[in-house]
């Protein structure tokens, strides 16, 4: 049985009285959401309906993100996610004693935007996969029935962001600089402050 196999097996046996909502942390480019997927598909298999959610869609405006700066590690670390909303919109009508109306999207980024989905209505059943980066940070505390993290090296990370241009910038010098300017040491931030890997349910490994 594979590592992701375990996983699966170990959610779908959860015993529950709400959504289980499971927490899928990383860097950027580590690999979220490919295994946030791989998990939908596996857990549908077993006739448990999955929720993707991804937490790119509460992020917070520019004027917020960017309070200290547009290249800030800190700024990025601080305010990228919009995590009252998370909580409010999603996580906590999923959790013990939320009524399980739920939204799944908040902003769209890329087009700098609002962008409220309509609301949903979860089963008991339902299994929450929700990825994102800082899903470990106290704003979220008592959040998640379960939290996966993303184990990947940032020199790993930023190759795979600049094969696909991860972020739609100009160029790959452009988006190096980015990466190692912000995102890197933000995340850096982040680690030494939460360690995630010891706080997390699972760790998941990616070369």
């Amino acid at each position: 049985m594979t590592e992701i196999d375990l996983i699966v097996r170990e959610l779908v046996s959860a015993e529950m009285t709400h959504p289980i909502r499971v927490g899928i942390d990383g860097f950027c480019a580590s690999g979220k959401t490919t295994l946030a997927d791989v998990l939908a598909t596996k857990i549908r298999a077993l006739g448990r309906n999955s929720i993707r959610v991804s937490a790119d869609d509460f992020q917070n405006p520019p004027e917020i993100r960017w309070q200290l700066g547009a290249q800030s590690p800190e700024g990025f670390r601080r305010f990228q996610i919009n995590f009252s909303a998370l909580r409010s919109m999603l996580l906590e009508p999923l959790g013990p004693g939320g009524n399980r109306h739920f939204r799944s999207t908040l902003y769209d980024v890329r087009e700098s935007r609002p962008n409220i989905s309509p609301e949903r209505y979860a089963e008991t059943t339902d299994v929450l996969l929700l990825d994102g980066l800082f899903l470990h940070s106290a704003e979220l505390d008592n959040c998640f029935d379960f939290t996966v993290f993303i184990s990947a090296d940032f020199e790993t990370c930023l190759t795979r962001a600049l094969a696909r241009n991860q972020e739609g910038t100009s160029g790959p010098r452009e988006l190096e600089e980015l990466y190692r300017l912000k995102y890197i040491p933000g995340f850096a931030l982040y680690m030494q402050e939460i360690h995630p890997e010891d706080c997390a349910s699972f760790v998941v490994h990616t070369a």
